[in-house]
């Protein structure tokens, strides 16, 4: 998987940096990669750019130095994802980290391409949990938001695609379009993750206040329905 992203590469020694520098844009060409040589200049660039991910050196040979600014970084707001790359195995590093994901010398650059991938995409997520649907759309409508919503609603999981403010694509289990959106729409307490990106080809270009009118529509119909039914 391959998305633009920011990640903040602190690497004292330059030629190992040019090395991870090289293979992390060669393999991810839509990341851009911000190389420091030390926790100022790493502060710094955090205050000047958004990063989605931070890779750090930690030198066993001063591992409370390394801790202390691992301490700074995971405190950090917004919060950013962390690797760690470690010279020699330090027992006390996952317990002092915290959340932080430690890569042991020599580096398996494999691995390291999969943990962008993954950590990357949680830096670009975020998550609402009890915030009506159908408003957070006419938001995003209002605003011409491009984006991607993950909805999850017990066992059901849909996904709601928009590009400036338009649904472009809609899919719950096998259902596409606005048959899936219609279906996501009637889901009671939603979790819902967006991603501010929409990966995919647009199957139809549909207003959200036009759909939210159908969706309207389509729950009077089945109240009087269900009315019609408990009077029988």
């Amino acid at each position: 998987m391959n998305r633009h992203a920011t990640i903040l590469l602190i690497e004292e020694h330059p030629i190992v940096a040019e090395c991870i520098r090289h293979f992390i844009t060669t393999n991810k060409p839509l990341c851009k990669v911000l190389v420091v040589d030390g926790p100022e200049q790493a502060l710094t660039a955090l205050r000047k750019e958004s990063v989605h991910l931070v890779i750090t050196n930690v030198e066993a040979t001063s591992p409370q130095d390394s801790f202390a600014f691992l301490a700074v970084l995971n405190g950090w707001n917004p919060p950013i994802p962390i690797i760690a790359i470690s010279g020699s195995p330090i027992e006390e590093l996952p317990s002092m980290a915290g959340g932080i994901t430690v890569l042991h010398k020599p580096i398996d650059f494999e691995i390291l391409l999969e943990l962008i991938d993954t950590m990357t995409l949680a830096a670009q997520e975020s998550v609402l949990n009890g915030v009506s649907l159908e408003n957070f759309l006419q938001m995003l409508e209002q605003e011409r938001k491009t984006c991607t919503l993950r909805i999850i609603s017990g066992y059901q999981m849909g996904y709601l695609y928009l590009r400036d403010g338009r649904l472009v694509e809609a899919k719950t289990g096998t259902l596409r379009q606005k048959k899936a959106a219609l279906a996501i729409l009637a889901w009671p307490n939603c979790t819902i993750t967006i991603t501010e990106k929409c990966p995919v080809e647009s199957t139809m270009n549909l207003s959200i206040q036009y759909l939210l009118v159908e969706w309207c529509i389509a729950k009077d119909e089945s109240r009087r329905s269900s009315t019609s039914l408990e009077t029988v």
